[in-house]
């Protein structure tokens, strides 16, 4: 078992950088992209992270393969992180998700007070059922199946409310 400053040794001699670049190349990440800096030196630590962890035969030949997949491995799992992270944001600078479509029918983000009327003239337009539903999705956050669970009625028959809380809102619009 190494230690850390031997993993960095081996990174800078016999252009050992060129296994990060490998990943990054096959990763899609060029130069021009705003994270290439940064995964090139998360890439730069697991490889000498990676050296001073392998227990195998310090010869050239397997070892490249094993730190080019732990790099590898790690920069991914990076890059997956941020996507997830991503996934859930939503731009409200953009006029295209103005309105966002979800499982509780559409809601406008800007104004908070905004929102709560809107709700509130929304919640007096709905039947009984449609308000079930979205007390059920606004305040509960519960899934269509979840919704049939507890009312004990199928899911298409939530669908039919959901789409009666949509079309309710598209009039106050």
């Amino acid at each position: 078992m190494n230690n850390l400053d031997d993993g960095f040794t081996f990174l800078m001699k016999q252009n050992h950088i060129g296994i990060v670049y490998g990943v990054l190349k096959r990763l899609n990440i060029r130069m021009d992209n705003p994270q290439f800096e940064d995964l090139k030196q998360e890439g730069f630590i697991q490889l000498a992270t990676a050296y001073s962890k392998y227990d195998g035969d310090l010869g050239d030949d397997r070892i490249c393969g094993f730190l080019y997949q732990s790099v590898y491995w790690h920069l991914l799992d990076i890059l997956r992180k941020q996507q997830r992270i991503n996934n859930h944001l939503i731009n409200v600078d953009d006029d295209k998700n103005e309105w966002i479509d979800n499982d509780c029918g559409m809601f406008s983000p800007h104004d908070e007070v905004d929102g709560v009327d809107l709700l509130n003239q929304l919640w007096l337009r709905c039947t009984g059922n449609q308000r079930k539903f979205l007390c059920c999705a606004y305040n509960e956050s519960l899934t269509v199946t979840q919704i049939a669970r507890k009312y004990h009625v199928s899911r298409k028959t939530v669908y039919q409310w959901k789409k009666g809380v949509q079309e309710e809102f598209a009039k106050l619009r």
